[in-house]
């Protein structure tokens, strides 16, 4: 298949790129050229894909069997893109969220036709925008809806809020300081790793049965938030002091953090991936937290420089921890 995926140097579509190219189809690539080399054999488009005409010219007559969007995050991306793909692409693939669904959840466990809607985040609120073009479209585009989970990769141990930068949550872990974590820390989450997530998503790509759908890939391994930090300690090899505290009051204190908490992460939820096990039988995400911990501590040993401290999430949690033990 001849294939055209925008960025190809994030934590997921890295992924992507590498799976693409394992299963022998052409790629291309676009983006601002501002990242990291892409492998080699893959080309490479260097321009903005948010530039309507720009974006058109450099294409040329090029067509595409799929079409994999990583960087459409409003309404008006996804309709400029239906004018520049159209009569061009088999499949147009928007990379959306699971965010989008409807917080709070009506129930733990989550399908694709669960209801979305969440008032807590813009940014999920603009993918549901997203999709909407995409299902009222007249274009004659075909299209699938992809929604990620909490994706993950070597270059990085994930966390449940944090400034930019991941690691400074476990910093403070060699530093011998406690770690907050949001509530009693026993609500469910899901990590997927993100080769396991670029099996799924490239079995969608040229497939009939993906077509006009919405189809969540995700991890089936759900753990609570205290599991999740006490294995990464353990990976680190060091001790844990958890200190617990409403995702309400840390959004309130800091109010960027209150998506990333009250509107997704302090839910309990479990992903039905029937539907996408249905469409590519080769999909079985295979790693798990411990497994996934493992590998991104050991290239981050390897990469130091991934290892960045961050003096405003460490004041602000030193900040939130005395607040919260002056109150008891």
């Amino acid at each position: 298949m001849r294939i055209l995926l925008t960025g190809g140097t994030g934590t997921i579509s890295r992924a992507v790129v590498r799976r693409i190219q394992a299963e022998g189809h052409e790629l291309t690539v676009l983006n601002r050229g501002r990242g990291e080399a892409l492998p080699e054999g893959v080309e490479h488009l260097v321009g903005d894909a948010r530039d309507e005409a720009g974006l058109a010219a450099l294409l040329g007559d090029r067509e595409f069997d799929s079409v994999v969007q990583f960087l459409a995050f409003t309404p008006d991306d996804v309709t400029r893109d239906l004018r520049v793909f159209a009569g061009r692409v088999g499949q147009y693939v928007l990379v959306s969220s699971c965010s989008t669904y409807l917080k709070p959840l009506p129930h733990f466990r989550v399908t694709e036709d669960s209801p979305q809607g969440n008032p807590f985040s813009e940014y999920a609120r603009n993918k549901i925008a997203c999709e909407e073009v995409l299902r009222s479209s007249d274009a004659g585009v075909p299209w699938t809806i992809v929604r990620p989970s909490h994706t993950y990769g070597e270059r990085t141990i994930p966390t449940n809020f944090h400034f930019g930068n991941p690691w400074a949550a476990w910093q403070r872990l060699f530093d011998g300081k406690p770690v907050i974590v949001h509530g009693d820390g026993e609500s469910l989450w899901t990590f997927t790793w993100n080769e396991d997530f670029a099996v799924g998503l490239t079995g969608l790509l040229g497939h009939p049965g993906a077509l006009g759908r919405p189809v969540h890939i995700t991890s089936d391994e759900s753990i609570t938030w205290n599991t999740a930090f006490d294995t990464v300690a353990a990976t680190l090899g060091v001790p844990i002091e958890k200190v617990h505290v409403a995702s309400a009051t840390l959004g309130a204190l800091r109010e960027d953090i209150q998506a990333a908490l009250v509107g997704d992460k302090a839910s309990t939820i479990m992903f039905d991936n029937s539907l996408v096990k249905s469409l590519v039988p080769a999909f079985d995400a295979r790693v798990t937290w411990a497994d996934g911990v493992a590998r991104a501590w050991e290239w981050m040993q390897a990469h130091p420089e991934s290892m960045r401290p961050d003096p405003t999430y460490d004041a602000f949690c030193d900040d939130v921890i005395a607040r919260v033990r002056s109150w008891r």
